[in-house]
């Protein structure tokens, strides 16, 4: 018997004041709170993956009961047993723990198995990988100016979907940024709208009609979280395609979901690792929805660039309509590094797991735990 060691890190990451993260759910965010969990065995299983702690606003978590599940869900893994049947052991307990903590382990293990194989990510999701994916970009909530700059910055470097953060302040003010929008932008740029599960069933239905002249995309979760009947009022009568993403969380929304394939104005779903809680059901959930002819986009809350990786490769095995791959654009401080932007694409490293360097000195250091592995 050998050993195998498990440690917490944590970075706070910082973007500039010009990409600050504010939508009508979260408000304005001063930094990312970043975990990191590293797993290195003996046998040279090596892994690393990474989940943001700050999001009460979708988990229902705050910070450190999400930092201290990710320690209990590390206690009960069995990481005596050989690298190979990691993700079984892990399946094993992960019933009933929370999403964030799911995530990260599920997350170390792909990495560090993928790493073992010689083979990246992707491939262990059943797909192929690819090198560059197309990535919306985000307009959050901030001074007029900004929003212009940032729209014609986004613009120049080939960005073509474009997602603008609304319901924050006066709904005029709304559209008043989104003609000026698509004024900037003209009319082959798709441009869509986030209203973060802000309205009830006939506000909503009323401010879709008003958002119709802008020709988007879809609009993203304009009804209250949770609200199936509010939701299907909407669907009923929305003028673009709804797009569910806080209301798109476990298994039994994803079977809500599908069992609205073809209603109404088109329902999409917005898939991400920190709500299901794992890449392998991101993966599996987008190759279903897409089966049912529902719209896909696979994407993350804004998280560093290990995080932003995996995500990008569940969207490289399952394809999906639209990719949210922004969550790391503009870090001042990320202790991973390897990802790029360029022409509208996220542009990924070819290799063995996740591909990323990390740089682990740059962390802080929450716990370090020592735990019997097998030879071989």
């Amino acid at each position: 018997m050998t050993t195998a060691r498990l440690r917490l890190l944590a970075a706070d990451l910082d973007y500039p004041d010009d990409l600050a993260l504010h939508t009508a759910a979260s408000g304005r965010v001063p930094a990312l709170a970043a975990r990191y969990l590293e797993i290195r065995r003996e046998d040279g299983f090596h892994g690393v993956g990474e989940v943001r702690a700050n999001v009460a606003y979708l988990t229902g978590l705050d910070e450190a009961t999400a930092t201290a599940a990710i320690g209990i869900l590390c206690e009960r893994v069995d990481w005596s047993v050989p690298a190979e049947d990691l993700l079984a052991a892990f399946d094993a307990v992960a019933d009933g723990a929370p999403a964030t903590a799911r995530a990260v382990v599920e997350s170390a293990i792909l990495d560090g198995l993928a790493r073992m194989r010689g083979v990246p990510v992707a491939a262990l999701l059943g797909g192929d990988f690819v090198p560059a994916l197309s990535s919306n970009q985000c307009l959050f909530w901030g001074p007029q100016e900004r929003f212009e700059t940032l729209a014609r910055r986004y613009l120049d470097e080939g960005f073509r979907e474009i997602k603008v953060r609304i319901a924050i302040a006066d709904f005029d003010q709304d559209l008043a940024r989104l003609r000026r929008l698509r004024e900037i932008c003209g009319p082959k740029v798709h441009v869509a709208a986030d209203a973060n599960a802000s309205w009830g069933a006939e506000e909503a239905a009323r401010k879709l009609g008003a958002l119709a002249e802008f020709d988007l995309a879809y609009v993203e979760q304009p009804t209250t979280k949770g609200d199936w009947v509010a939701f299907d009022h909407v669907l009923a009568r929305a003028p673009m395609p709804l797009m569910l993403d806080e209301n798109l969380a476990t298994a039994d929304d994803l079977e809500r979901l599908l069992d609205r394939a073809g209603r109404g104005s088109g329902p999409m779903g917005h898939l991400k690792i920190a709500k299901m809680g794992s890449p392998r059901a991101v993966t599996d959930a987008a190759r279903r929805l897409k089966a049912a002819g529902i719209g896909v986009m696979i994407g993350q809350m804004n998280e560093g660039a290990m995080a932003t990786a995996i995500t990008a490769h569940c969207a490289m095995a399952a394809r999906p309509d639209h990719a949210e791959l922004y969550g790391c654009y503009g870090l001042l401080n990320d202790p991973a590094a390897g990802l790029a932007y360029r022409d509208g694409a996220l542009i990924a490293p070819e290799g063995p797991g996740l591909a990323l360097t990390f740089d682990a000195g740059a962390c802080r250091e929450l716990w370090s735990r020592e735990v019997a592995a097998p030879t071989g």
